[in-house]
């Protein structure tokens, strides 16, 4: 089951260019690693529902998250060093189907801080923001940033994630992993667990990754 999940996601993961729908949803926006892209969306939606307990939100707040998952490397287009920083204002200057200035806002922003510093309100992109869509951008960030991580060599390696309930407290969160056969993890588990900086902020627990052996 774990090679036949492997050869379907790197066939859909493969394509180069972009989809005509993935233009569409874009705005029109171009992203420099199109598989990474899908990747990294893939991880959002699953770490969203491993999370659903902690956070409580619905379908609206994942289609904000895969939206920006899906364009948070479109700044890779301008610079990469501060492609982030990018990926916010090309993001809140394109108008994206399905949703309203607002919420590109808000899409802008979970891109933006999907690396290097968190949230803060000393950041005016953010300081914008109501209390309730900070809280929603900050909770959504921090899966995103855990997501890029997981792919962080842009080639599958980390195939899917769910929680482990057993191992999930008040105190604790545990994240399982299904990898490709043989593939080395560790430069993933490194990052995310530097990019777990801002989910253990917002959720107040300690994150941990478990990886399952077939």
């Amino acid at each position: 089951m774990i090679m036949q999940d492997s050869v379907e996601i790197l066939s859909w993961m493969r394509h180069d260019q972009p989809t005509a729908d993935e233009l569409r949803l874009s705005g029109g926006l171009q992203v420099e690693d199109w598989p990474h892209a899908r990747q990294v969306m893939h991880l959002s939606i699953q770490l969203f529902e491993a999370t659903r307990p902690l956070h409580k939100y619905g379908k609206r707040a994942l289609s904000l998250l895969e939206r920006a998952a899906l364009l948070h490397n479109t700044g890779m287009m301008v610079e990469a060093r501060r492609h982030h920083k990018h990926s916010y204002r090309l993001i809140n200057a394109t108008p994206l189907p399905d949703f309203s200035e607002k919420q590109r806002h808000e899409i802008a922003c979970i891109a933006r801080y999907h690396r290097r510093a968190l949230p803060s309100a000393e950041h005016e992109e953010y300081a914008a923001l109501s209390a309730s869509s900070r809280k929603r951008v900050s909770a959504l960030a921090a899966l995103l940033r855990i997501a890029d991580a997981f792919d962080y060599n842009h080639d599958g390696r980390i195939l899917g994630v769910a929680a482990d309930p057993a191992h999930c407290t008040d105190k604790h969160w545990t994240i399982t992993l299904r990898v490709r056969p043989l593939a080395d993890i560790d430069e993933e588990l490194e990052h995310a667990q530097e990019k777990a900086d801002l989910f253990e902020r917002v959720f107040d627990r300690k994150l941990h990754f478990v990886t399952l052996n077939d």
